[in-house]
Parts: structure tokens; C-alpha cells; sequence
């Protein structure tokens, strides 16, 4: 039949398209080389838009026809034909079916069918498209669904987020630009009458937004909307309910776009019983989970474990979950915050959140329970980055264990079986927090306890918090007896050992490792801590012979069980008796295996205190400029995981400063700055492939340094919080009000991108490193 006459139907533009244009002409040339692709993702993500976008700049390409059906609304499966019928301006005849019509209209012509919002009606649509598919061979399909339609042939093109800051990037009014969800947020924000611009004092708050919003633009723009009565920083404070907060979208949007919640109902209401029972219980989780922690926690008498993984891979067909492959070939889990939002709020309504996050808790326990049971062998690595990739699930564990009385025993045992992870990943400051709050509880055996006290005075002294970990020890000695345990009394004489040698008590302290070391006889971490401490005190005791009998003894025993952390300490002791005897070569060959074994861990801590050796070794060996950027690069991790007035723990120098202030005096000052400014700003993987290589590569200082975005009173701030002074004691010092000084200290946080006070005091003594000032209580760095 002849061609009926063509009109080109596309959606109204109102809004500008921001960013994507390699998605864009990604999807132009799957369409060129496929009949059928489908767009989806999860809900808000900018399918529709994307769709839109694509059909009016192939208005060209599809001259002789382009269609525009949207398949949201229709309220039954067999009003979907009739709806594609009208979008193609056809009529019905009585003779001729809907679907038959169609197909003669499109006919041979080269054109473009766009159906939008798919999920609701898919099998119907799938019909229509096997029937078009089979008469129509130069017809293109674009579909927009949160479920693939499952076709032969049928090409999917998952939409991403829109790009973000990433976490603690510095961001200026300049910078920021490059972000697609920022310019979206701008965009956006120009549209609702609100007197706001980006500077660079918001900047930061604007990307933690966009961030805290994962780029999901029906969420950005919903946020936008809200700038009339808030600014970006209020909304941050606001977003622990994402569907409270962003709730007023268009009045003229599709009802699933009107505001988060009503998006995630139009999911919800896609799923099955079973589905929807699932998604709510994965709600529990904090970023990210495989399928195995799933299995362990969400199953119950009403779901098995054996109908999780197809249940799974339905949520993830129908966009309510994500799933990222890893290298390694693992599958990892993620939810958008809004739609963990939307299960959480459900397991509220009906009753059951404390249970599914306790059954989350015990989890965790068991796995914090394996992680110390086979700590001691060769699987250190392995286990370091699972805990490492659960931190976000120990850390809600924890803080769900410590609202609930009866669970309060479990905030002491996962702190005190993941010893190893908080000292690795450099964790102090939330180690002994959690630690505090379980033993403030007054939960758990005196044994328990007794472990608990000796890690939180322990990580109190590292952190140069003296008072505090005496306090502690003396009750860990109260608890150790009180349960007659020799595990405990030994954990203690090891700490006792540990804080003689701070205090300068070398007698001492070689009598209390030698009693942990009777004590701890059992080949476990605690023994190996126990021989490494004894061998540490009798170096500094002058005894080297016998420091070294140990650390070989360690190396042997910790070698054969293929156990990597405690052996790349006992090199490290090694490496300082021979620094000690002159011997550069022997210490180099010792130190440089320790930091390999502390790379392989990503032990951070482990690093600080080999890169300090080695910059000692390079100082002794006239290496100046080595010694001052391997100084650098080793006060910058103190810095960062909250020792920076304890420097090296297991240093032989009777100060952590010694290095720094002999380097500074050989070097000269400006010349030292520079290299420790240097050193301190790199990366860390440049700056240990210098400290194994020699080769420092192109990056200079200026690649390395960046401006400071504060004033200069915030930058006054930010060296009285290094100092470790309180918001009162800060606003004393200044003689303003304490708000103000809050205000302040608020105000670098949201320009730094940081989240707490620690990193404000590492950035502030990096800062002042370079100009010979110190915020702190040690010496200046130039």
C-alpha cells in the first residue's frame, strides 16, 4: 500500500541536555547496527532524557519516519498498540488489526521508534515488536525500561550516574565544572529563581551533594529545586531520608519522576512478593555486599537460600540493584541510597528493621571471627581487603550493636577480632571508639574486657594519649586477673613493654616482654607480637645478638605458616639493628623487603614506619634529599591516620622528630622543605616505587602541591585544630564565640571535602610543613 502521509513525532524539549555525549553517540551507533536497543537503569537516571535526546538529533538520520510512544501511563497491556498507533497519527479500521496497520505504515522505511517506559507492559510490547520485527527490516527500536525485554537480538545499554567529585578532591567554582552532575545542579538551580552561584566557598558542599546523590540526575534536579529555602550544605545535613527531602519534583513530570519516592514505588510495584521481601533485607547493607553475605543474612523460613541468587539477578534485570565485576572474577552489590531509603522505610512499617539488622550484626561477627582465626597464614592479604571492602557493614554493625543493650557483647568481640584491620588500615581514632563504647557498656567477660582495654591503650598511645593508655592498662591488668586469664596478662606485660620503651625505661621494658613472651606460648599473632616486642626492647637495650636470635626466630616460624605482617616487622627489626651497627646495605636489603611485604598488605601504618627507617638509612648514607622526601612521605601517613606526634613507634631514636630535625640541619632549610614538601604530597605508590627503585618519575612539586582554598583566619583554625584544640578552646585563643568558631571549623570541612577533625589536622601540618611553621606540638618540618 502506499505510504500514508508522515508526520515526524518527537517529545517536547524543556529542559537543556547536560553532559553524555559519549553515551550519546554510543547509543547512534548501536542503533545503526542493530534493530532493537534498550536503555535501561535504575530509576531517575535520565533513560527518558537520554531517549529524547537521541530521537531529536536523528530527526535527520530518520527523515522518513521517527515515533515517539510513551508506555508509562498505559494503564492496561491492551491499550499498548493502540498508544503506538496514536503516536504514528493512525486511526483504526475494522477490517485491518492495530498491529497490521502499523506494520504497513512503517513498511520498508528507514525510521525510528522510541517506546518509553517499558517495565509495566513488556510482554505485550514484546509481541508488537515481533510482529514489526518480522515486516519491518529498516525499522529501528529505542526502549526505555527498568527490566530488558529479554528479545533475540536485543542490544542493552546500561545508563550510568552522572560523573561526581571523588571523595576529599579539592573543589573550586573552577574546577568543579567538570562534573557533570555539578553542571546539571547549576543548570537546574538557574530555573527555580533561586539567588545562589557557584564559588568557591560552596563548591565543596555542592560535589559532596552531588556525590551524596550518586549522580542520579531526577535526584540532583530534585535537590536543585530545593535551593530557593536551602543551601547545599542544609540539604547534606537533610539527606539521611533522600525521599523526605526530595519529594517535590515538576508538576508536569511523569508521576514515576515527580520525586524519588514516587520513582521507587513505580520499581516496588514492578516486583514480586519475593522481590520485594529481598530488596527490603538487602536495605540493611552499607555499600555493597556479594551474593554470599546475602545468603547469610537475608534468608528466613519464607525465603531460602537457594532462591536468592535468581532473585537477586531479577532485582538486577529490573535496576533495583546494581552488580559490578570485579578482576577477580567476584560480583559485588549495590543499591541506590533512595532505594535502600524505600526498603528501610518498610522494614520500619511493618516491624522487622532491628531483626534483619541483627541478623546483619551476627554476620559481621562471623566474619570479623574468621578474620582473626586465620590471620596467622598465608591468606593476610586476602583478608585485609575483604574486611577492607566490608568497612562500610562493620562500621553499621557496630553502630546498630551499640544502640542494642543485648547485643552490646558484639561491639567488643568485632573490635577486638579485627585488630589487625584497624592497625593496618590505619583506623586509630574509630578503633578506640568503638572500643570505648563497648566498654562503657560494661558488656562481655573480664577476658573480653581485659583484650579490649590493652587495644584501646595501645591505640591511645600511638596516638601520644599517654594518660589514657596508662588508665587503660591499669584496668586491663584488674580484668586479666579478675579472669585468670594468661592471654590477657600477657597482652598487657606486651603493652607495658611497648610504653616503657616511649618512656625511656629500657630495663623495663625488656622485663616485661620476656614475661608476655612466658606467657603467650601458642604460635598466634599475640606470640609473634610478644617475641617482635621482646626483640625491639633488647636492641634499644644494647643486646643486639639477642635481638637479633629473636627477630630470625620470628622470621623462621612466621615463614613456614606463609604469615607476611608480623615477618615484615621482625626485617624491619633487623633492618634497625644493622642501621644501628653501620651497616647500610644489610639495613637497605632488610627495609626495602619489609616495605614490599607492607605494600602487598597495604598495610599503612607498616609503610609509615619502613619508609622512616629507610629515610634514616638514606640520612646516615649522606642521601639527603632522599632521607627528607622518604620523611616526608612517612610524617604525611602519622598525619593521616592520627600519630603525628608519635612518629614511628618501633623508631630507635630517642625522638620521632630526630630525622626530621638532623635531615633539616644538613640540608638546610629551604632546600629540606622542598623535598619534604614533596614527599609529603605525591602519591603513595610514586613514592614507594622511589623508596624500592630510586626513580621518582616526572611529578615535581608544583604537579604535587595545591592551592589552599581557606582564608587566611579559617587557615588559622585549621592550625588550632591541629593543635588539637576543642571549638571553646579555639574561640578562647581567638576571643570570638564559640558558634563562630564552629562556623569556621564547618566551614573548612565543607571546602576541604573532609569529615572530620583528624583531617583537618593532617592537611593543616602538611601545609605548614612547606613553610617552617608546625601546627602541632612536635618541631617544624622546614
Amino acid at each position: 500500500m502506499p505510504y500514508l502521509p508522515l508526520r515526524i513525532i518527537t517529545p517536547p524539549r524543556y529542559t537543556s541536555f547536560i553532559g553524555r555525549r559519549s553515551l550519546l553517540t554510543e547509543v547512534r551507533q548501536r542503533l545503526a547496527e542493530y534493530p532493537l536497543v534498550t536503555l535501561t537503569g535504575w530509576g531517575g537516571i535520565g533513560k527518558t532524557r537520554i531517549a529524547a535526546q537521541v530521537a531529536e538529533e536523528g530527526a535527520r538520520t530518520f527523515s522518513e519516519g521517527l515515533w515517539w510512544a510513551e508506555l508509562d501511563a498505559v494503564p492496561d497491556a491492551d491499550l499498548v498498540v493502540p498508544t503506538v498507533a496514536t503516536a504514528m497519527d493512525l486511526r483504526a479500521e475494522s477490517a485491518v488489526p492495530l498491529t497490521e496497520l502499523i506494520a504497513d505504515h512503517v513498511a520498508d522505511r528507514r525510521a525510528l521508534l522510541v517506546l518509553d517506559g517499558c517495565e509495566r507492559e513488556l510482554p505485550e510490547v514484546v509481541r508488537l515488536l515481533v510482529a514489526l520485527r518480522a515486516e519491518c527490516r529498516n525499522l529501528r527500536v529505542l526502549v526505555t525500561s527498568r527490566q530488558t525485554l529479554g528479545m533475540a537480538g536485543e542490544v542493552v545499554v546500561r545508563v550510568p550516574p552522572l560523573s561526581v567529585p571523588e571523595p576529599g578532591a579539592p573543589l573550586t567554582a573552577r574546577t568543579a565544572g567538570q562534573y557533570e552532575s555539578v553542571l546539571l545542579f547549576l543548570d537546574r538551580a538557574s530555573l527555580v529563581g533561586a539567588d545562589f552561584r557557584l564559588t568557591d566557598e560552596n563548591a565543596p558542599a555542592v560535589g559532596e551533594l552531588c556525590r551524596a546523590l550518586e549522580g542520579i540526575p531526577l535526584a540532583i534536579e530534585l535537590a536543585a529545586g530545593q535551593l530557593a529555602a536551602l543551601a547545599p550544605g542544609d540539604m547534606l545535613v537533610q539527606l539521611a531520608d533522600h525521599l523526605a527531602l526530595l519529594d517535590q519534583g515538576y508538576a508536569d513530570a511523569p508521576p514515576r519522576h515527580r520525586s524519588l519516592a514516587a520513582s521507587a514505588d513505580w520499581s516496588y510495584d514492578l516486583c514480586s512478593t519475593a522481590e520485594r521481601a529481598l530488596w527490603c533485607r538487602m536495605s540493611v547493607f552499607a555499600d555493597g555486599y556479594d551474593l554470599h553475605a546475602v545468603q547469610a543474612v537475608c534468608v528466613d523460613d519464607d525465603l531460602a537460600s537457594s532462591d536468592v541468587p535468581g532473585l537477586v539477578a531479577s532485582l538486577v534485570d529490573k535496576c533495583v540493584v546494581a552488580a559490578a565485576h570485579s578482576d577477580d572474577g567476584a560480583v559485588r552489590y549495590t543499591m541506590p541510597a533512595y532505594l535502600a531509603a524505600y526498603g528501610w522505610r518498610r522494614l520500619v512499617e511493618d516491624g522487622t528493621l532491628g531483626h534483619w539488622r541483627g541478623r546483619h550484626a551476627h554476620w559481621i561477627a562471623e566474619l570479623a571471627a574468621g578474620f582473626r582465626s586465620l590471620w596467622v597464614g598465608s591468606r593476610q592479604g586476602a583478608l585485609l581487603r575483604q574486611a577492607r571492602r566490608e568497612h562500610a557493614n562493620i562500621r553499621a554493625a557496630l553502630e546498630f550493636c551499640s544502640s542494642e543493650d543485648s547485643l552490646g557483647e558484639l561491639v567488643l568481640t568485632i573490635a577486638t577480632d579485627l585488630d589487625a584491620f584497624w592497625v593496618t588500615t590505619g583506623l586509630a581514632n574509630e578503633a578506640r571508639h568503638w572500643l570505648e563504647i563497648g566498654l562503657a557498656g560494661h558488656h562481655g567477660k573480664p577476658a573480653l574486657r581485659a583484650m579490649a582495654m590493652v587495644m584501646a591503650a595501645r591505640f591511645a598511645g600511638l596516638q601520644n594519649d599517654l594518660s589514657e593508655a596508662l588508665d587503660w592498662l591499669g584496668q586491663a591488668d584488674a580484668e586479666a586477673e579478675a579472669a585468670d586469664d594468661d592471654q590477657a596478662r600477657g597482652l598487657t606485660q606486651v603493652l607495658r613493654a611497648i610504653l616503657a620503651t616511649w618512656d625511656g625505661d629500657v630495663d623495663r621494658a625488656v622485663a616485661a616482654a620476656r614475661s608476655s613472651v612466658e606467657l603467650l606460648r601458642d604460635g598466634d599473632d599475640a606470640e609473634f607480637l610478644a617475641l617482635f616486642v621482646e626483640g625491639l626492647c633488647l636492641g634499644m637495650a644494647g643486646d643486639r645478638e639477642a635481638a637479633e636470635r629473636v627477630h630470625e626466630d620470628v622470621i623462621a616460624r612466621t615463614t613456614e605458616l606463609g604469615e607476611t605482617f608480623r615477618r615484615s616487622l621482625a626485617l624491619a627489626g633487623l633492618a634497625e639493628l644493622a642501621l644501628a651497627d653501620g651497616n647500610l646495605p644489610r639495613a637497605t636489603v632488610d627495609a626495602s623487603e619489609a616495605l614490599r611485604m607492607k605494600t602487598e598488605l597495604d598495610d599503612r601504618m607498616g609503610i609509615g614506619v619502613v619508609l622512616d627507617l629507610l629515610a634514616r638509612i638514606a640520612l646516615e648514607d649522606a642521601d639527603l634529599e632522599r632521607s627528607a622526601i622518604l620523611l616526608g612521605a612517612a610524617h604525611a601517613i602519622w598525619n593521616d591516620i592520627g600519630m603525628r606526634e608519635t612518629g614511628n613507634p618501633f623508631c630507635q631514636a630517642s625522638s620521632p622528630w630526630r630525622g626530621v630535625h638532623d635531615a633539616r640541619r644538613r640540608m638546610g632549610k629551604a632546600e629540606f622543605r622542598r623535598s619534604f614538601r614533596l614527599g609529603a604530597e605525591i602519591s603513595r605508590d610514586r613514592v614507594i616505587r622511589y623508596a624500592l627503585t630510586g626513580e621518582l618519575g616526572p611529578e615535581t612539586l608544583e604537579d604535587a602541591a595545591e592551592p589552599s582554598p581557606l582564608t587566611k583566619r579559617e587557615t588559622e583554625v585549621a592550625a588550632l585544630v591541629a593543635e588539637g584544640l576543642s571549638n571553646r578552646e579555639i574561640a578562647e585563643r581567638l576571643v570570638v564565640s564559640v558558634r563562630t568558631a564552629q562556623g569556621h571549623v564547618e566551614n573548612i570541612l565543607r571546602k576541604l571535602g573532609f569529615t572530620s577533625r583528624t583531617m583537618i589536622a593532617a592537611w593543616a601540618t602538611r601545609q605548614t610543613a612547606t613553610d617552617g611553621s608546625y601546627a602541632g606540638h612536635g618541631p617544624a618540618a622546614g
